[in-house]
């Protein structure tokens, strides 16, 4: 079996000398590439599965800004890097080995046409991926809400978010943890004001939170209670609450009207989730950072992280709104979370804010997907 040190050998060459493509279709969403931030209860589970990774200087940060794709790319190259080239990821699906997805990684380095499929079909096979019974696949978005907060509790700021204790606190009930369990442990990362708010960023699994002293931090995913996830718009609707359209900004809005009510419908999702702030950008199950509008959580028993899809999608502009067309895109496979299973079911990672929000539901859909893969011979 070949080492993972010859791993690295195969995309030697192509990281320190390819030129960066010619990109016929640019990505829309680049101006969100911003401070950002999983995968969201549609949430990643980030558990450590990675081996430790190799420190080459061929996959620094160049000091030229280099696109979206080009970065996504890089970064799979170094989620793969630390695997065996032999290894098969994805026994349900494709099963292809990291040295082919390795390969591809390559030729789309030097790749300098459009993302068109007749066009990559001249170097690529493009393996069709549908939801079941389809000839599409299923997509939704996620995103990261933006939170105000403060780094002491105050009689504004009175909702803590804790970061993930130790032993069996950490499985307590989201009800115990609501009343107090976890209170004077040292354990709070941030008060927050909006309960609802807080419940979103622990759906998305990570949060921007500017603080009342003019600082900035990202929340990201620690890890949860080994509880399930319940809707709050499920408690709603099994209640009989005519609220209309069971968006996010209009159940927030809905429960904000009816305080009352706010509590215990939040408690009915058993699940709590615990974050850490960090500086940097949310991680995604692969060890990398996010891409707005390119990192995708997959399936992996299905789709291999470390591989790239294909994907036509509607497009939108800067505010998360739909305009005319759609837009053939490449998408890497750098997350999973809970909600998404099967082959053809697809989370598109959209950004930070409220446009990203927007664009989230403006992109989610049954939406044509391939998975690429370099020809052989």
């Amino acid at each position: 079996m070949l080492s993972r040190s010859l791993a690295t050998t195969i995309l030697m060459s192509t990281l320190t000398s390819a030129a960066t493509p010619t990109y016929a279709n640019p990505p829309i969403w680049e101006s969100w590439s911003q401070m950002q931030p999983q995968r969201g209860e549609f949430a990643p589970s980030r558990a450590g599965v990675l081996q430790p990774r190799l420190q080459l200087a061929t996959y620094s940060q160049p000091s030229i800004a280099i696109s979206p794709v080009e970065t996504g790319l890089r970064d799979l190259a170094r989620s793969l890097e630390g695997k065996a080239l032999w290894e098969r990821q994805a026994p349900l699906g494709s099963n292809i080995v990291n040295k082919t997805l390795m390969e591809t990684i390559q030729q789309l380095l030097y790749w300098r046409g459009d993302w068109f499929p007749a066009t990559l079909r001249q170097q690529f096979e493009l393996i069709p991926l549908t939801a079941q019974q389809a000839k599409t696949g299923h997509f939704t978005g996620y995103y990261t809400p933006i939170l105000t907060g403060s780094r002491t509790r105050t009689p504004q700021f009175r909702v803590p978010i804790y970061r993930e204790p130790q032993g069996n606190l950490s499985r307590l009930s989201h009800a115990d943890i609501a009343n107090g369990a976890l209170a004077n442990k040292n354990l709070e990362v941030a008060w927050v004001e909006d309960p609802y708010m807080l419940y979103m960023a622990q759906v998305q699994g990570s949060a921007q939170i500017r603080f009342t002293d003019g600082t900035a931090s990202t929340l990201d995913y620690a890890g949860n209670n080994g509880k399930d996830f319940r809707p709050v718009s499920s408690y709603l609707q099994a209640k009989g609450y005519n609220i209309g359209s069971m968006t996010h900004e209009n159940v927030g809005r809905w429960l904000r009207e009816h305080p009352d009510i706010m509590h215990e419908a939040l408690l009915s999702n058993p699940r709590y989730i615990f974050f850490h702030e960090t500086q940097g950008l949310p991680q995604t199950a692969s060890g990398t950072s996010v891409i707005p509008g390119h990192t995708v959580a997959v399936d992996s028993r299905y789709i291999p992280h470390g591989s790239v899809l294909l994907a036509e999608l509607p497009r939108v502009n800067s505010q998360g709104k739909k305009v005319d067309g759609t837009e053939w895109r490449l998408l890497f496979a750098q997350d999973h979370g809970r909600a998404i299973q099967g082959k053809g079911r697809f989370d598109l990672y959209t950004g930070v804010g409220n446009s990203a929000e927007s664009a989230a539901y403006a992109i989610s859909g049954m939406h044509r997907a391939f998975l690429l893969v370099r020809k052989s011979g």
